[in-house]
């Protein structure tokens, strides 16, 4: 019987697999690709695996050649796998790729936090688009107009892979914070907690997120989980509204502007 870690993983995998264009083998995993979305970076990555000797350079050096004959200039690569990520870190942080550890943490209940969970409304993915458009362009990654487009349009496509339904709190008529809540009709996982700058510390991130765990569970889902940054401040949310760490995944990314650097440095000793 599979363990929480290894249902949230493969859950994940399911939405991946589905969100892909197309999927092409590398030597130590999977490379993921939705080439109508190329700057989307989610959607197009190299995952690794565990199982066998993986060798870091080997890795980035697949890494390279994929996206660069995918036409992308990014480079990223997932590790799933603990001790996979575990392995790789030391390399990629001496190449000066960004390192990202995920933590996926279960609900459990009985959290020391709670929420008035009747302020929050189910709604239509199209009620969100203004939350989520300026979310998107407050991240240091949308530098421009079609990028915040491509990621905008990308939710849709991750909504209908995870077959989610959305959650909101609404101020003036407007969404002001939103949960979505995706399911495979016995896992469910939380994701996309959004709640907007002039509205955060009243509380509607705790209502979004309790409510999609109450509609998880009245629907007979027997795991709820969700995924956030192990740095950053979310995870203590989280622990105090009954979620727990069960495992964790690593993301090493090379932006596009580091991308080109590494060209004009090359470019430049040649």
């Amino acid at each position: 019987m599979p363990s929480e870690l290894e249902r949230a993983i493969a859950f994940d995998e399911v939405l991946r697999e589905r969100c892909a264009e197309r999927i092409v083998p590398a030597r130590f995993g999977r490379a993921f690709f939705n080439d109508s979305y190329p700057r989307v970076w989610d959607l197009n990555f190299l995952r690794t695996y565990g199982g066998r000797h993986v060798d870091p350079g080997e890795v980035a050096a697949d890494a390279e050649l994929l996206h660069t004959s995918a036409g992308h200039s990014h480079r990223r690569v997932d590790a799933p796998d603990e001790s996979v990520g575990a392995l790789l870190e030391p390399f990629f942080r001496r190449l000066g790729w960004h390192i990202d550890r995920e933590i996926f943490m279960a609900y459990r209940g009985g959290g020391e936090r709670g929420a008035d969970t009747s302020t929050v409304e189910e709604v239509s993915r199209d009620d969100l688009r203004s939350l989520r458009e300026e979310i998107t362009r407050g991240e240091p990654w949308a530098t421009d107009d079609e990028v915040v487009s491509m990621v905008l349009d990308a939710g849709a496509l991750w909504a209908g892979a995870g077959n989610a339904r959305h959650f909101a709190v609404r101020s003036g008529g407007e969404v002001v914070s939103t949960a979505d809540l995706y399911s495979d009709g016995r896992t469910a996982q939380v994701e996309d907690v959004a709640t907007a700058p002039a509205h955060r510390g009243r509380g509607h991130a705790s209502a979004v997120v309790l409510r999609a765990v109450e509609e998880a569970q009245a629907a007979g889902h027997d795991f709820v989980f969700l995924v956030t940054d192990e740095e950053n401040w979310p995870k203590e949310l989280y622990a105090r509204l009954g979620f727990e760490p069960i495992g964790r995944w690593w993301s090493f990314l090379r932006t596009p502007s580091e991308a080109r650097g590494a060209r004009a440095r090359s470019t430049a000793g040649s």
